[in-house]
């Protein structure tokens, strides 16, 4: 067996499926949650600063989660201010600047929830492959990054849907 994955763990979610948006509200009885302000994010506002100085000042005591998810109708109406391509771009590159920033203060261990802001944060980290490991729902298992430069990390990378209730905490209690 490998040797387990130190270090503070964080979760990331961008997707605003039903699912995610029920993952959330679930995972805010059990860690602190941060809603990023998408509008301040397009704006190209310090979201990803606030939410990386949020972080920092609470990893010590455990997981936490920075979610840039919205409802359908916020969506919506963030779209039609900005256009599709452009809001979608900005919070996904938001995310994986903040990924990148919990990278830096430690964190090893990341749960992303959302396929686009996923491709975003496995850019952004340029992780060079995955190991895979156990099946947290069906069609998500927990990835060991081998060969990055910061050393091997656990990530768990989900599209929208994936996953029940729990999906967070289930995520956390297998990457260790």
């Amino acid at each position: 067996a490998m040797a387990p994955v130190g270090g503070p763990a964080a979760c990331l979610a961008g997707s605003c499926s039903q699912a995610t948006l029920q993952q959330i509200v679930h995972a805010e009885s059990i860690m602190p949650v941060l809603h990023l302000d998408p509008e301040r994010v397009v704006a190209g506002k310090e979201e990803a600063g606030r939410a990386l100085s949020w972080a920092s000042a609470r990893l010590a005591d455990g997981p936490v989660l920075i979610a840039s998810s919205s409802t359908p109708d916020e969506v919506t109406r963030l779209q039609a201010r900005h256009g599709r391509e452009a809001a979608g771009q900005a919070i996904e590159q938001a995310m994986a600047d903040i990924a990148d920033g919990l990278l830096h203060i430690g964190v090893r261990r990341l749960v992303v929830a959302g396929g686009e802001t996923s491709g975003a944060v496995v850019d952004r980290l340029r992780l060079p492959g995955f190991l895979v490991g156990a099946e947290i729902a069906p069609g998500v298992p927990v990835l060991r990054s081998v060969g990055a430069h910061a050393g091997d990390m656990l990530l768990a990378l989900k599209s929208g849907n994936f996953g029940g209730a729990n999906f967070f905490a289930d995520a956390l209690a297998l990457m260790r």
